[in-house]
C-alpha cells in the first residue's frame, strides 16, 4: 500500500526552450530543444534517484504545429536522432519509453523509429517514461470516446448496463495512458507567471498538485525536481472529500 503522498506519477510540462536559446543568443531555438532533450534524460537519472517510478513529460502538442516550419522539422529530426540515439542509455539505466498522442499525422519513418525504441525498452522496469508528442488533451479524450463508442457498437461494452465507475474504468482503458496511475503532480518550468496546463491530460490530473516554476526547461535542476516533491509531500490531499 502507497504512503500518504508518495510520489507515483509526475507529469511535467516542459517549456521554455525557445525563450532560452533566444537569451543565450544561440543560432537557431532548436538548439534549445536539443538542451531540452539532455534535460530530459536528466530527468529520468533524477527520477529513479527519487524512487518515482512514473514520468510523463509534454514535448509538443497538437497546437505546435502552428510554429515555424524550420522549428517543427528541427523539433521533429531530433525527435528522431533522440530516439535512435539514446535508446542504448535507456536500457543500460532501465527507462521505458513510450510515446502518448497522435501519431497519424507523423512520417512513416518517425513512427517506425518510435515504434522500434518502445520495442527495445518495453523490458526495462526502473522508469516508466511517457513522452506526449503531437498530443492534446482534448485531442486524446476525442480518440479515447471513438474507441469506447467503436466497442459498444461491436457488442464488446453493453454501454446502456454501466454504471460510472464501470465507465470510468473502460473509458480509462481507450486514452493514451492505459494501464498507468493517475498523475499526482505537474511541474510546469518556464512559467513566468503564467499558471496553465495547456491540455496536459486533463482526465489524469483532475486531483494533481500544481507547481509552476520561473525556471526555463533547460535550467531546471535536480534542486528543483526536490523542492517540488518536499512542497507535493506537504499538502494535505482529499480528493474531494
Amino acid at each position: 500500500m502507497a504512503e500518504k503522498n508518495e510520489l507515483i506519477h509526475l507529469g511535467v510540462i516542459m517549456d521554455g526552450n525557445r525563450r532560452w536559446a533566444k537569451s543565450h543568443y544561440l543560432k537557431s531555438v532548436v538548439e534549445g530543444h536539443k538542451i531540452g532533450a539532455k534535460r530530459f534524460m536528466d530527468l529520468c537519472s533524477w527520477c529513479i534517484d527519487e524512487n518515482i517510478p512514473n514520468v510523463t513529460v509534454y514535448a509538443f502538442s497538437t497546437e505546435n504545429w502552428n510554429r515555424s516550419d524550420e522549428e517543427v522539422q528541427g523539433i521533429f529530426k531530433l525527435l528522431e536522432y533522440f530516439f535512435e540515439t539514446e535508446i542504448d542509455s535507456c536500457i543500460k539505466n532501465g527507462v521505458r519509453l513510450r510515446i502518448m498522442g497522435d501519431r497519424m499525422r507523423l512520417s512513416e519513418n518517425t513512427q517506425k523509429i518510435i515504434t522500434n525504441a518502445e520495442i527495445q525498452t518495453k523490458e526495462c522496469k526502473k522508469l516508466n517514461a511517457q513522452i506526449a508528442f503531437n498530443y492534446g488533451g482534448r485531442d486524446e479524450i476525442f480518440r479515447a470516446a471513438k474507441t469506447l463508442f467503436k466497442k459498444v457498437q461491436n457488442g464488446i461494452i453493453q454501454f446502456e448496463n454501466l454504471s460510472f465507475k464501470d465507465f470510468e474504468k473502460e473509458f480509462e482503458k481507450c486514452l493514451d495512458t492505459s494501464g498507468l496511475p493517475m498523475i499526482d503532480l505537474i511541474i510546469r518550468t518556464g512559467a513566468g507567471g503564467r499558471k496553465r496546463t495547456s491540455g496536459f491530460f486533463p482526465w489524469q490530473t483532475v486531483y494533481a498538485e500544481l507547481d509552476f516554476l520561473d525556471v526555463l526547461w533547460p535550467d531546471f535542476s535536480k534542486d528543483n525536481l526536490r523542492d517540488a516533491i518536499s512542497l507535493y509531500k506537504g499538502v494535505e490531499r482529499k480528493f474531494g472529500s
